[in-house]
């Protein structure tokens, strides 16, 4: 049985991802070498489940219609730049979220507790911290303390807003361009 690379997700807006490539072009001027997001695969990461089975993908379908009809739609506002693990050894980029980061956390934390139910054990490494991924630093170079002066400035940019009224689920296939993700199922909050 052939496995997919898989994930849950919830979409940007399109006024956030016009700003994102904006802010992307921005940080890009410091010339960091930074593996940057294609603007089609700008998304906020919910579960990450790794390589699954066919069955496995109607089980998740399942749980994920189960657990984001007890959620109701809501507003997430985008704000600000940040790095993991932290502004001063910036490895992932990231734009933060702000309002409705708490309903976003509660939908995380609900799927993932169902999600253990069906074998997928949550990353207890980590906590949850809503956020869209711009880029991740492939290595460091002076050019890094350029990239930093850029994150703090973007510290506090507001990025829009987003209507999350579903999660998606995706499979990920990687080729020689990069990553490329197929929407496989989705579920409507109530």
């Amino acid at each position: 049985m052939e496995a997919t690379r898989c994930f849950l997700a919830v979409r940007i807006s399109s006024d956030v991802r016009r700003r994102a490539e904006k802010l992307i072009k921005k940080l890009s001027a410091a010339e960091a070498d930074v593996k940057w997001v294609e603007s089609e695969n700008l998304h906020i990461t919910t579960n990450f489940l790794g390589d699954v089975t066919s069955q496995d993908v109607v089980d998740i379908s399942r749980k994920t219609i189960e657990v984001a009809a007890n959620h109701a739609a809501f507003e997430l506002e985008m704000h600000g730049t940040g790095a993991f693990p932290d502004i001063d050894n910036p490895r992932t980029l990231w734009v933060g979220a702000n309002a409705g980061a708490q309903q976003l956390i509660d939908l995380q934390e609900d799927l993932t507790e169902r999600l253990a139910d069906i074998g997928f054990p949550p990353d207890s490494r980590k906590k949850y911290h809503p956020h869209l991924t711009l880029g991740r630093l492939k290595r460091f170079s002076r050019k890094v303390d350029d990239l930093k002066v850029l994150l703090a400035e973007n510290a506090d940019l507001p990025m829009g807003e987003c209507h999350v009224k579903e999660v998606c689920i995706f499979a990920s296939k990687l080729d020689r361009t990069g990553p490329k993700y197929t929407l496989i199922g989705r579920g409507q909050l109530g």
